[in-house]
């Protein structure tokens, strides 16, 4: 009986949850009941990755939080929800193909099968069905992607993405604690990167004041010189987005920026 309560339980908690999405409830329960359910999406090798970047191509990461939290307006510890940055990200998401000026990153998990999702632990199903219900009911099943995930492997960064940007001139958009870690980073490979301060979180209301500062820091460059690193939270996405359509190579290395080339593994985050 208390089997059946926890259920019930469960069951009132979801639909109380996601009551303003229908669709979603739906789509995600289906999703739940069927054991092999998966994509068979194309991601990016590493060798395919090092060329879509030599092409000038910029990277644009989603996580689990950005694929669900933001078009649900359920919490994120970034930004308060709000219809712009939803309608930022449907731009981004409804934008994108293979002939993007931008990579798009969702976690490989999307093509991983149920069965397998609940061997990886608790609340793991459910976590990777939400993601592929998203998956399906937002983005381009059809074009390749980048693990969203490969960033937090050690090394990743450092030995993969950084050597295409040695000869760049490096723009830093992020927050002013970062900036000040990695002012004093003796081990960095720019010698003379540049700086741009954000807030910590909410950024929306800078998102004007942001894009002007990084406009004055590299106007004396020519597009094919600069690439942007930024770490800003889900705004950070769309001024990304913003620069590539102008033609301006930008990554979103996120918690990255906090540990590069320090040897601090965020790998436990995966």
């Amino acid at each position: 009986m208390s089997g059946v309560k926890h259920i019930i339980s469960k069951a009132f908690a979801f639909l109380v949850r996601y009551r303003k999405h229908p669709l979603y409830m739906i789509v995600f329960v289906y999703c739940f009941c069927l054991r092999n359910f998966a994509f068979k999406i194309h991601f990016y090798s590493n060798e395919e990755l090092v060329a879509q970047l030599k092409k000038g191509k910029s990277i644009i990461r989603f996580g689990d939080g950005d694929m669900v939290s933001i078009p649900l307006d359920l919490e994120n510890c970034y930004h308060v929800s709000s219809q712009r940055l939803k309608d930022m990200y449907t731009t981004i998401i409804k934008s994108y193909d293979k002939n993007s000026s931008y990579l798009l990153s969702v976690p490989i998990f999307v093509n991983t099968k149920n069965t397998e999702l609940k061997k990886m632990g608790p609340g793991k199903l459910r976590w990777g069905v939400s993601m592929k219900t998203m998956f399906f009911l937002r983005f381009n099943t059809n074009a390749p992607y980048m693990d969203a995930h490969n960033f937090y492997y050690d090394d990743f960064f450092e030995g993969i993405i950084a050597p295409v940007f040695v000869d760049k001139q490096v723009v830093f958009v992020t927050n002013k604690n970062t900036i000040e870690k990695q002012k004093s980073n003796e081990k960095l490979p720019w010698k003379n990167p540049l700086f741009v301060e954000t807030p910590f979180v909410d950024a929306m209301d800078a998102y004007e004041a942001i894009k002007k500062d990084l406009d004055e820091k590299i106007s004396q460059y020519k597009k094919s010189d600069i690439v942007i690193f930024a770490a800003m939270g889900p705004v950070g996405k769309y001024i990304l987005y913003e620069y590539a359509e102008k033609g301006y190579q930008g990554i979103d290395i996120g918690k990255v920026c906090e540990v590069m080339y320090t040897g601090e593994s965020i790998q436990y985050m995966i």
